[in-house]
């Protein structure tokens, strides 16, 4: 009924209009404002707990010819949201100094900057995405220097007592409507009461540099609704054009000069080259980009910049090669059983672990964390899985560390390296307390059942109107299931991803698909029927558009799901063995063949992916993708049940029999 009703009401295609009922977008309304952001009104900005106290002292300070800085965090939210601030600042007469702390300084405020910035003749500080863990600091400058926070991260455990004003909608008091927003988004926020309160101008009407602000909500992965898809929605049309000379540069430098931006491209090519500075060198770097207001200049620094782009991939790249060797030697020390990935590199560089983190916990869906050690001193970054919250986690410990702060999902930490072993059993045992085997397994939230074959240019297009998709505004997942695949082919300079082709149930035509990093699921996909996930696409090559699949999942049907028992499992791994002995080379099409030829048997692809995914735990075998090669390393014997695998699916054979 309720889709009924949005597809006649607003004229949209019923697939659509079941995709925003399923995510609580239910009536004519609010479909209406999701469809359209540049309708739906901003909020209040006075309804943020101490925003009223912050702009205040401002005003007093632009009266006076205070000299203010903006203090930010050393990431793209930090650099762009103090651009911003600084630029509306200057815009109001204001006497403007930045100043962004090097990685090495830890995160957030620090005394000696601080202590620094007084020396300058500086009398108000305004933080920009950082401060609301700084009780300590802000109190130790307490009549030396007014300072406002402005934050959007969780707060601390030590209530703020000395500055001026802390604006966080976070804080236990605020009843601002909106949680959502990143710390650029909180300084846009502040942006707009000072121009409302000062000039008059209607909060509505406020755009200046809302592309900045959009470029830090998408970096920052916060959570793509209310005002920050409003924000990001009006600053990625704004930013191919953009006011701003150092974003125009950066954007130039990426390739989409002239080119429609998506928020898909800010965060995999604006983005990464941005935070390139902060991670490698000073972020204010990045922060003199922004600012610049030369064009010669700006396209200096932004190439630069995009330099320092490509070094951070290569030494991200080693770093997570250590890492997860790191890692596999000690699972094979352990015998398998992880609940949690804890992984220490001396020397590292502590700007790029947190990348290493987000991959590692991905790849292995475990809660993370990598430390970059350097003598006394341990810097790390923490990435967790849906079902647990690492901030929760971190602040059992809190007297552990000189400084931390973050997220459910991701946060990082200073501390003193002889810590770092208590904090390690502390964290896994806190870890084995809170999750159980159930909470590891990944979650697909799928949007509807709709076939490939099926999908129309009209429906792909309209689905951009669902844009911009993002952290809980995800591209539309659709599912299909008993699907025979055709044309299977691994692609990629790396050989890691997969693609084919999805013919409609009279063969007539195909859809094309690409399911990137699962190139060893390529023998699945060419012998058996499968169940899928995927987005469309409109795709444009030589101007020609056409329809194509992003595959996100690849499962075996149902009727082919067998479990491994022990035995099978043997099989194979003595059959994994006596191939050993005669090739390192790996290629699971003809090891599924030439198994079947020798057990004289079919054995699903279900159960082989299951067995390889149980050696794995136990680091009973190593596979290199890229260089299609194995080893299995000789090891005790191993108890299966140290397999989460193997106890889940022992869980799910009772299920079912039970």
């Amino acid at each position: 009924m309720e889709v009924a009703k949005l597809t006649n009401e607003l004229g949209i295609n019923e697939l659509t209009a079941a995709i925003l009922v399923n995510r609580g977008i239910n009536n004519v309304e609010s479909a209406r404002n999701f469809l359209n952001p540049d309708a739906q009104k901003f909020l209040d900005p006075f309804l943020m707990h101490g925003m009223d106290k912050a702009v205040d002292r401002i005003i007093k300070a632009l009266e006076f010819g205070e000299i203010i800085c903006v203090y930010g965090d050393y990431d793209v939210d930090g650099m762009s949201g103090t651009t911003l601030l600084t630029r509306a600042l200057k815009k109001l007469g204001g006497n403007v100094k930045t100043y962004i702390p090097r990685r090495s300084e830890g995160y957030g405020l620090n005394v000696d900057a601080l202590e620094k910035i007084i020396g300058v003749g500086v009398t108000l500080l305004i933080s920009v995405d950082c401060g609301i863990s700084n009780a300590k600091e802000i109190s130790a400058v307490k009549g030396k220097l007014d300072i406002i926070v402005t934050d959007h991260h969780l707060p601390a455990l030590a209530k703020i007592t000395d500055a001026v004003a802390v604006v966080d909608p976070h804080q236990p008091e605020c009843t601002y409507p909106d949680k959502n927003l990143c710390g650029a988004g909180v300084a846009f926020k502040l942006c707009q009461a000072l121009a409302n309160k000062i000039n008059g101008v209607d909060i509505q009407n406020y755009l200046d540099d809302i592309d900045l602000a959009a470029l830090a909500t998408v970096a920052d992965l916060v959570p793509l609704k209310g005002e920050s898809r409003k924000i990001v929605h009006v600053g990625l049309k704004k930013m191919s054009k953009s006011d701003c000379v150092g974003l125009s540069a950066l954007v130039n430098v990426a390739g989409l000069g002239g080119k429609k931006i998506s928020s898909e491209s800010v965060a995999f090519q604006i983005a990464p080259r941005l935070n390139s500075v902060g991670r490698l060198e000073n972020a204010s770097t990045g922060l003199k980009l922004l600012l610049s207001e030369n064009v010669e200049t700006a396209m200096q620094l932004a190439d630069y910049v995009d330099g320092l782009n490509k070094e951070r991939k290569k030494i991200e790249r080693n770093i997570f090669i250590q890492a997860e060797e790191k890692f596999k030697q000690l699972r094979e020390e352990s015998g398998g059983d992880n609940w949690s990935m804890f992984i220490t590199g001396e020397g590292w560089n502590a700007g790029v672990i947190g990348l290493t983190a987000s991959k590692l916990a991905e790849k292995y869906s475990l809660p993370t964390v990598i430390v970059a050690t350097e003598g006394e001193l341990a810097r790390g970054s923490c990435r967790s899985i849906p079902a647990f919250h690492m901030k929760n986690a971190l602040d059992t410990m809190a007297e552990l560390f000189d400084n931390y702060g973050g997220h459910s999902q991701a946060a990082g930490f200073s501390m003193k390296t002889d810590k770092l072993p208590e904090f390690q059993r502390r964290f896994d045992e806190y870890v084995r307390a809170h999750l159980t085997d159930a909470d590891y397994i990944p979650k697909v939230k799928v949007d509807a059942l709709f076939p490939p074959s099926k999908m129309t240019m009209e429906i792909a297009e309209e689905f951009e109107k669902l844009e911009p998709c993002g952290v809980e505004n995800p591209a539309p997942i659709l599912a299909c299931r008993n699907v025979r695949c055709t044309d299977t082919r691994i692609i990629g300079s790396d050989r890691t991803h997969l693609s084919f082709d999805i013919p409609t149930e009279d063969y007539s035509k195909k859809i094309k698909a690409v399911a990137f990093g699962k190139a060893n699921y390529a023998a699945l996909v060419e012998n058996e029927p499968v169940d899928l996930t995927y987005y469309p696409a409109v795709d444009e090559w030589m101007g020609v558009r056409n329809v194509k699949c992003f595959v996100t999942n690849i499962e075996p049907i149902t009727d082919e799901k067998i479990f491994p028992d022990r035995e099978s499992m043997i099989e194979i791994y003595k059959f994994l063995a006596n191939m050993r002995t005669k090739t390192k080379y790996f290629d699971m099409r003809p090891f599924v063949e030439k198994l079947n030829y020798r057990l004289k048997r079919k054995v699903s692809m279900y159960t082989i992916l299951s067995a390889f995914d149980i050696f794995d735990e136990l680091g009973l075998i190593r596979i290199d993708e890229a260089k299609q090669t194995f080893e299995l390393p000789k090891l005790p014997k191993r108890d299966l049940e140290n397999s989460r695998t193997f106890r889940l699916i022992n869980a799910a054979k009772i299920n079912v029999t039970g």
